[in-house]
């Protein structure tokens, strides 16, 4: 999982307010209920020391989104008055989680969310589509494109001016999918979608896929279930792309820990938390590997203003030029030296690879 959409959130210098909140609307008077959980997720920031400024500039986003159905949940950063990043994930907690601290701390979001494969999904017909892009942090952007619908539907054989009705029709549904695939590969790019699906329309489907830039056309899917008639909401879409969604997720499990095994042998590979920490320091971890086991709140690591200043304790990285060493917890602490150092993170089950710890790193050069 790419963490450089966390960068931004390293550049506060006063305290930041993290919170995870379940803002699922599938039951009645759920507005109701969302209030009340932010009324104390508030109360809870506010007694942890986060500022009413900070505390009104959230109160102005937490449960905007309305529009997003089903379980969800939502995620929020915000420091010095402002709001950091506001972003709804898919898996909701039971009720909210918040933090304050020099870092913020994305592991509850992460961990819950599981499988992290940015992707896109069209569903087309000869007029439109419906898109959705996900990104690998769970946020979600839909878009709806409707065309021409003038002529879209080709005349029986013999009709009247028959060759030129099919001609006009034939243009009309090629201009309307010219324009949702520029939509379609633009969610596509900005996303960094591993997973390009589209569903819809049999007959126009694939014209659809053509459509698509190489670079993108090259992770499409066509999918056999879904449409945008009415009724169709009930179609095993969900099921058939969760199917490849988890094929890419095996994938990136996969490999990973197929390298740190291979790094066995050269000494490009490492395990536990005192080799992790002595690894990002050097900018030497090319992915780090989270299983059961990481450490929890209760392990500490000392942190200076920049990610690679990490260390296992004060004089370490005084040792290093830091002059004021912060303590903070180990996990919020290893995340921001992956994002800002440009490493990757893939969340491992338990039984594929139990590490030291529960950390491991595939290194980008060998110690």
């Amino acid at each position: 999982m790419d963490l450089t959409f966390l960068q931004p959130l390293y550049e506060a210098s006063a305290p930041v307010a993290s919170l995870y909140i379940n803002t699922s609307r599938d039951e009645e008077d759920t507005d109701h209920a969302v209030r009340v959980r932010w009324d104390k997720a508030r109360d809870e920031l506010r007694e942890r020391g986060i500022d009413e400024t900070t505390l009104d500039a959230m109160d102005r986003v937490v449960g905007t989104t309305e529009g997003v159905p089903g379980p969800h949940g939502q995620v929020v950063y915000a420091a010095e008055g402002k709001v950091l990043l506001d972003s709804t994930v898919s898996v909701p907690p039971q009720d909210h989680v918040v933090r304050a601290g020099t870092l913020p701390d994305p592991l509850p979001a992460l961990a819950a969310e599981g499988r992290h494969v940015p992707h896109v999904l069209a569903v087309v017909d000869s007029i439109g589509a419906d898109l959705i892009a996900v990104y690998a942090d769970g946020r979600k952007v839909a878009r709806r494109i409707e065309g021409e619908d003038k002529p879209v539907h080709k005349v029986r054989e013999g009709g009247y001016h028959h060759k030129q009705m099919q001609r006009a029709v034939d243009e009309q549904v090629g201009h309307n999918l010219d324009h949702v695939a520029e939509v379609f590969a633009e969610l596509a790019d900005r996303s960094k979608a591993e997973v390009v699906a589209v569903a819809g329309e049999t007959s126009v489907r694939g014209d659809l896929v053509q459509r698509l830039p190489e670079r993108v056309r090259e992770r499409a899917v066509e999918l056999e279930s879904g449409s945008r008639a009415p009724g169709s909401e009930s179609s095993p879409l969900e099921e058939e792309l969760d199917e490849h969604l988890d094929r890419q997720a095996e994938e990136h499990v996969r490999d990973a820990v197929e390298a740190f095994r291979r790094g066995d042998s050269d000494g490009s590979s490492a395990e536990g938390l005192d080799s992790i920490v002595h690894a990002l320091q050097r900018g030497q971890v090319e992915t780090l590997l989270w299983s059961e086991g990481f450490p929890g709140p209760e392990r500490k690591l000392w942190i200076g203003p920049s990610g690679e200043q990490i260390a296992l304790n004060a004089q370490e990285l005084r040792d290093m030029g830091v002059s004021d060493p912060i303590e903070e917890e180990a996990g919020p602490a290893l995340l921001r030296s992956v994002s800002t150092t440009g490493a990757v993170l893939v969340r491992v089950p338990g039984q594929r690879l139990a590490p030291e710890d529960g950390v491991a790193a595939v290194l980008r050069f060998a110690t």
